[in-house]
């Protein structure tokens, strides 16, 4: 990758706003509101791009979620597969990660996703619960939901349980 300044980030800006619909500029400033708000946390890029919230975690529960707009779209103009599967992978291993002790996390080893109905509305909700807890290995599993309540998608994963590096 070339070295980027910020007079060169600067011209690409310039360029882009030209030619930018009312549309791209929306998003564009989506953009970078959740890329500054992502300097204030720990998490990741991606979650901080398409606004992971946490809702709530009780009970070995885990809620996450996203609002749904142009960004997250697929051509179709629906919510994206891979948005959804990212959203409960995300919520799994959140939930996992937060059960664990502090000198361990865990990475996904196996992640299933079953898609029932489009992604449409304002927002997605996703809840992950636990299903197994061993020494190395946790079963997930999760469900999807839109804005009304209704099923998305529902998700299974398994997350290895490792020492957090140093």
């Amino acid at each position: 990758m070339e070295h980027l300044t910020n007079q060169s980030i600067q011209t690409q800006f310039e360029q882009y706003l030209q030619s930018a619909s009312d549309q791209d500029k929306e998003i564009l400033s989506s953009i970078l509101t959740n890329l500054q708000q992502k300097k204030d946390t720990s998490g990741s890029y991606l979650s901080a791009l398409i606004k992971m919230e946490t809702k709530s975690f009780a009970n070995k529960q885990l809620e996450i979620t996203i609002p749904i707009n142009p960004i997250i779209h697929n051509s179709l103009d629906i919510v994206h597969g891979g948005i959804t599967a990212t959203l409960a992978d995300s919520t799994m291993g959140t939930l996992v990660h937060r059960l664990l002790p502090e000198h361990q996390t865990a990475v996904t080893t196996n992640l299933s996703v079953q898609y029932i109905r489009p992604g449409k509305g304002s927002h997605l909700s996703c809840t992950a619960s636990v299903t197994h807890q061993g020494k190395q290995l946790c079963v997930t599993e999760a469900r999807v939901v839109d804005d009304r309540g209704k099923l998305v998608a529902t998700a299974n994963g398994t997350f290895m349980v490792i020492a957090k590096s140093k």
